[in-house]
């Protein structure tokens, strides 16, 4: 036993002298070297474009991803929109509109108060990029417009051929990029961006295991998909918090990086699309009855004050809708009556009149329109429990459960009764098919809030997509693409579909060129 206790105190006293513990988290931390033309950070629709259109120039690129899969929200998204693919010329509809009709028209939707020549370098390639996309592995079907809201306006939108097969797709252009020689380094986040004299020189990313990477290169593409998942920033840039789509990495790393070395604070936006109860985000057939309750046009939004805000009617353009849900704060309510509740048990929104269903994503209806909710007063009852569905026999009950001024709803029910009796909104100018009376009670008040696809932007780019100083002066050989930019957009996510993901999948080749470009040249 002496003996044992004599080794156990010198083995402790060598470690000591030689600065070493037992514990591996003393150990001192082991750092590779790589080096590579281009390292693009971020492996969602972005990055994955970036990094194979880079790697087609003839650059040496090495793809950095914070998660342990490929893809990013870009798995959550629809489609793409594009301009003169080859889809369109096949149908006839290349050619009946150019991308100076859609940047008129997307500049006028934004009363001209974003980057024009940024959309425009980027639609004017969208065409040409989806082509591309198809013939490296990434397939979409032409659809033209999904939403009904939509149904006059370009028809430019391209949904993944398979919605079921969103995360293979990407993978598969991963695969094609590591079968050429690109190299992908997984649940690897990059930490720090290095520069030398305003030029790019080098990349410190960290792995899992702990081992640091210290790339050296003259390009880097920022591709980290926004601060969706970051929520004191998105409480700081909001003011209350979100429901949002994310896949729990989009921290806002590229601006913070590309801030940390000199590059200007860049506009950020929240990418509203939708609205959704407190049960959770929900989509598709069979899910929460809840969730499909607020998406019934002839239900009646209220805000915190008591007062309709938009036509409700508004819900078949899931980005306005979401908009409009936004100006009111974290939450609004969505009022049916007991009439509606029982109409809706016995034969669904058909019942209400209500035939043509809302689509979240592209083919998937929110509900069947034929189809009863035979579980819906069960989820009502659970919700007012829950207190996030209110109840109430009278309007004045309604607002004391709903913790509102009951004066100022009672004139807001009195009014949309009187205009529902007389078949038309005089307000917001909802279709008169879905103007119902709610009565005199009893009454349901659905507690619903916005939803965002995610945060977009933080990082500040000219209109070739360059990373640049505040005073406009760029930094050689930084790039960035997808959600890391939002000087496109005025203060919200427009009414056109797939337009994020052309930012992501086209901004993303034009910058993944860029970047091999400028290497070829600086060598």
């Amino acid at each position: 036993m002496k003996f044992k206790k004599i080794m156990a105190i010198s083995v402790a006293l060598a470690m000591l002298l030689t600065g070493c513990s037992g514990s591996s988290t003393n150990q001192a931390k082991k750092v590779e070297k790589k080096q590579a033309d281009v390292v693009v950070i971020g492996a969602g629709a972005a990055g994955l474009s970036a990094a194979l259109s880079a790697q087609q120039g003839g650059a040496k690129v090495i793809l950095l991803e914070k998660a342990a899969s490929v893809g990013g929200v870009s798995k959550f998204a629809g489609g793409v929109m594009g301009i003169n693919s080859k889809a369109q010329k096949e149908s006839g509809v290349a050619g009946t509109f150019s991308a100076k009709d859609v940047t008129k028209s997307w500049q006028d939707y934004n009363a001209w108060m974003s980057d024009g020549s940024l959309f425009y370098n980027i639609a004017s390639r969208s065409g040409e990029t989806i082509d591309w996309l198809q013939e490296n592995g990434l397939p979409f079907t032409f659809m033209g417009t999904e939403q009904a809201s939509h149904k006059d306006g370009y028809q430019t939108y391209h949904i993944f051929k398979d919605q079921t097969k969103k995360l293979s797709y990407f993978q598969g252009l991963a695969k094609n990029f590591q079968a050429k020689g690109g190299e992908i380094l997984m649940e690897t986040p990059a930490t720090k961006l290095e520069t030398k004299d305003d030029a790019m020189t080098g990349v410190v990313a960290k792995a899992k295991d702990g081992t640091e990477y210290s790339i050296s290169t003259k390009s880097v593409v920022l591709a980290t998909g926004g601060f969706g998942a970051n929520k004191d920033v998105i409480k700081e840039k909001v003011g209350f918090p979100l429901e949002t789509f994310t896949t729990g990495t989009q921290t806002g790393d590229g601006a913070r990086m590309s801030q940390e070395i000199g590059a200007g604070v860049g506009k950020t936006i929240q990418q509203y699309h939708g609205v959704t109860s407190y049960s959770g985000i929900q989509t598709g057939t069979g899910k929460d009855e809840i969730a499909k309750a607020i998406y019934l046009s002839t239900s009646v939004w209220i805000n915190q004050r008591g007062s309709r805000f938009c036509p409700e009617d508004l819900n078949y353009d899931t980005a306005l809708s979401s908009n409009a849900a936004a100006t009111q704060g974290e939450y609004y309510y969505s009022i049916l009556s007991e009439e509606m509740v029982s109409k809706l048990e016995k034969g669904g929104s058909k019942a209400l009149g209500i035939e043509e269903v809302v689509k979240y994503e592209p083919t998937v209806p929110l509900f069947d329109v034929n189809k009863p909710w035979t579980e819906f007063r069960k989820a009502l009852d659970e919700g007012v429990s829950k207190k996030t569905v209110f109840k109430g026999n009278t309007v004045e009950e309604l607002a004391k459960a709903m913790t509102i001024d009951a004066e100022t709803l009672a004139k807001t029910i009195k009014a949309y009764n009187t205009d529902a009796k007389a078949g038309k909104d005089t307000v917001f100018g909802k279709d008169k098919k879905y103007m119902q009376s709610l009565g005199d009670g009893p009454f349901y008040a659905v507690k619903a809030r916005p939803v965002s696809l995610g945060g977009i932007g933080g990082v500040l780019v000219n209109a070739s997509q360059q990373v640049i100083k505040e005073n406009g002066t760029v930094i050689r050989g930084l790039y960035a693409a997808g959600n890391e930019i939002a000087e496109q957009y005025n203060n919200s996510y427009p009414l056109v579909e797939g337009v994020s993901m052309m930012f992501a999948l086209v901004g993303g080749r034009m910058a993944g060129q860029q970047a091999a470009k400028y290497v070829g040249n600086s060598k």
